[in-house]
């Protein structure tokens, strides 16, 4: 098994640097607003790290030191690790020819005004403690001035005292603007550019309601993206939402209004979710365990591979995906069958996947035709269908159904045999699908006696009609 941690040892040498000296304010942000996401044991990393490089803002430790001062593992030091990582606290950087030797880079958190800004850090916080607490800590930490009646600003400008040779300052400025500068990614900005959110199949469905395309500005958008990243909402449920936030009578969508359907629902069912990914080598390794478990269960190495995929996938791009394969297109009448489907059957995502792979590729079917589709969605729901591995085996039992038929009556029409016109592309069938050919192809002895016999007669009676004439 492959673990992220494997190339760490006790023995490395860990370079800690800080680009600035935090503040007391800093320290309280971090543990106040950060702790609740990162957890205590980044934190205390981080704390022991701001702690050594403060007096001379560089120091050189032992890994084994760390550990044995904080008392953990290998393991535990990395995920706290990529924590600090996943919210900026810490750049890390591997010498290119030694990489035992790294070079640790503490940044400084955002202010708390920033946090509260950032939609992604405030809503994570709301899920970890709640909407009364984080509405505490914002008043705590973010002071909003009242406004002064009665009163007019008269404060004088930088300019207004200090005498400044205005041609220098440009000759500056020109200069700034040439240099490349490393600007520090804002979280929010990382959300958009990382997301898979399919924003043009999110609008489309959206242009025949009421919603204003204008209204959904940047800040909503922003917020949309957030809500995918973090909750793990998909484009025709967001339509759900942003449909019930919207003004029936202006087609205005409310931000405010947005933010507290979305909430409402994740947080009462009690799902809770991060937007840290672990990383390539992680996933690798819960795929290979999930590989292994359906192994253990008797799938194939086909059905295994069809699993996998309705599991990470969405269902418009897993439709379309099929569609594409098949030289066809998805229709409106599929999108919208789709956004039926997940908004009303009770299925999850994966099975739904799985019935759309059944009726395109084992039925061959050239459309996800509807009354067909709600039909085994009923019948699947019903029969409490909640993982793709139980709709893999309904599908298989279906199949197995239908093949009896299909013998049955060739046993009552012995003279009729059945071809199979319906091909479907290799790849995407398991094996007992993709032996339907071969199988429906091939007749059995009586069936081709009961032919020849049938030829001798037809013979017979025309060598006496012949023989009649003559």
């Amino acid at each position: 098994m492959n673990y992220p941690w494997k190339h760490i040892s006790p023995k490395d040498t860990l370079q800690v640097t800080q680009s600035t000296i935090l503040s007391n304010l800093d320290s309280r942000i971090i543990a106040s607003l950060y702790q609740p996401l990162a957890g205590v044991q980044a934190i205390s990393l981080y704390m022991l790290l701001k702690e050594t490089s403060e007096t001379c803002f560089k120091a050189d430790l032992m890994l084994s030191d760390v550990l044995t001062q904080l008392n953990i593992g290998i393991k535990e030091f990395y995920e706290a690790r990529i924590r600090l990582e996943a919210y900026g606290l810490l750049k890390v950087y591997q010498h290119t020819q030694h990489e035992d030797a790294y070079v640790l880079f503490l940044q400084p958190p955002l202010s708390a005004e920033g946090f509260f800004n950032e939609p992604l850090l405030k809503m994570s916080l709301v899920e970890k403690v709640g909407e009364r607490i984080a509405g505490e800590l914002e008043k705590r930490f973010v002071f909003k001035p009242e406004p002064l009646k009665d009163y007019k600003e008269i404060t004088k400008s930088f300019i207004d005292v200090i005498h400044v040779d205005m041609e220098k300052v440009s000759q500056a400025i020109s200069q700034k603007d040439n240099q490349v500068t490393d600007r520090k990614e804002k979280l929010s900005e990382q959300v958009v550019r990382q997301s898979h959110f399919d924003w043009s199949f999110f609008m489309e469905g959206l242009n025949k309601q009421f919603v204003k395309s204008e209204s959904l500005d940047s800040n909503i958008k922003q917020l949309i993206y957030t809500f995918h990243t973090l909750y793990g909402i998909n484009e025709l449920d967001m339509q759900h939402f942003v449909l019930e936030s919207a003004d029936i009578s202006t087609g205005e969508v409310s931000e405010s209004k947005l933010t507290h359907l979305i909430q409402k629902q994740f947080l009462n069912s009690g799902k809770t979710t991060t937007f840290v990914r672990q990383g390539t080598n992680e996933n690798d390794q819960n795929e290979s365990h999930r590989m292994k478990q359906l192994k253990q269960k008797g799938f194939s190495k086909e059905e295994i591979e069809i699993i996998l995929h309705a599991e990470k996938t969405q269902p418009y791009a897993y439709l379309k995906s099929i569609k594409e394969q098949k030289g066809g297109f998805v229709s409106s009448n599929e999108t919208w069958l789709l956004k039926e489907l997940v908004e009303q059957a009770p299925i999850p995502i994966s099975v739904l996947n799985i019935l759309i792979n059944y009726v395109l590729i084992i039925k061959n079917s050239p459309t996800l035709e509807k009354n067909f589709a709600l039909k085994i969605a009923n019948d699947w729901s019903q029969s409490n269908i909640e993982s793709p591995e139980d709709a893999m085996n309904k599908v298989k039992e279906l199949y197995a159904e239908a093949q009896a038929k299909q013998f049955n009556q060739s046993k009552r029409s012995p003279n009729k045999r059945y071809s199979t016109k319906e091909r479907s592309r290799v790849e995407t069938l398991p094996d007992w699908a993709s032996k339907k050919e071969t199988t429906d192809e091939r007749i059995s002895k009586e069936e081709e006696e009961a032919f020849r016999e049938k030829l001798r007669r037809i013979r017979n009676r025309k060598g006496g009609e012949n023989e009649w004439k003559a």
